[in-house]
């Protein structure tokens, strides 16, 4: 099969996170359009996942937790319509990317770990299809939850072997501080083992899913020697996504274990 790609968009990149339900239509069809430049040019191994923005983050809030079946119906209809538009954008670029619904995908069972029915994902990528999930509400032993896009793909990437995680974000990568204080530092390399040093609080946004350090955490409890590489970059600058899906160079963050 190769190595496949999964590339992670970030809510804040297809929305606009400050606006409830606000989607970043220019953006979001940008970003369709690299994918599918990179989808003619260089690889048809990619699964792309996408956060929920300002439409999964702010209905998770609105309710207050996901414990009632109206909550999780909710959230799980407004992160469809979301996915729908991107899932539209891709296509109508040549891109034949297909919508699998995340919580039919993945459960948690009881002792934590995160199950993946991953059969269809792969054949998939035989066929040539971009299959694209999503942050959502996912079913579990002991309760219901979200599920990350980040750990979605970091979970994925123990599947699909050997890998490329991509996380497109809306900053150039990961900052010893907020990147809005004029002392942060960038900082090229990454170690997961020095995350406790990092202040990877980026924003004062609502975010359910942890941010930023959720994404490196994750990093401790899935890495595997199959990664071949994973690349924090960001998703608004034009032909960054094209670049990073073909190997090419963009300025990011290179996440390494040890």
């Amino acid at each position: 099969m190769g190595i496949v790609n999964i590339l992670k968009i970030g809510g804040s990149v297809i929305t606009n996170k400050d606006v409830e339900y606000s989607i970043r239509f220019d953006e979001m069809y940008r970003v369709a359009y690299e994918i599918s430049k990179a989808y003619q040019l260089c690889t048809k191994q990619i699964i792309l996942i996408h956060g929920g923005g300002s439409f999964g983050h702010a209905t998770v809030v609105e309710h207050g937790n996901i414990e009632s079946g109206q909550a999780i119906t909710q959230i799980v209809w407004f992160m469809k319509e979301l996915n729908t538009v991107f899932t539209d954008a891709l296509n109508a670029y040549g891109v034949p990317a297909l919508s699998l619904d995340t919580h039919a995908v993945f459960y948690r069972s009881r002792g934590g770990e995160l199950e993946c029915f991953s059969k269809p994902i792969e054949m998939a990528l035989k066929k040539g299809v971009v299959p694209i999930l999503f942050g959502d509400i996912i079913f579990g032993d002991n309760d219901t939850e979200i599920l990350s896009g980040d750990e979605i793909a970091w979970k994925l990437s123990t599947i699909f072997k050997p890998s490329r995680i991509l996380f497109a974000t809306d900053v150039d990568g990961v900052y010893d501080k907020d990147p809005r204080d004029p002392r942060a530092h960038f900082l090229e390399l990454v170690r997961i083992r020095d995350i406790e040093a990092i202040d990877t609080s980026l924003r004062k946004r609502i975010d359910v899913t942890g941010g930023i350090r959720a994404k490196l955490l994750y990093g401790l409890k899935y890495w595997n020697s199959d990664i071949r590489e994973v690349l924090i970059f960001n998703g608004l600058k034009k032909d960054n996504i094209v670049k990073a899906l073909c190997g090419k160079n963009v300025r990011g963050s290179r996440v390494v274990m040890l």
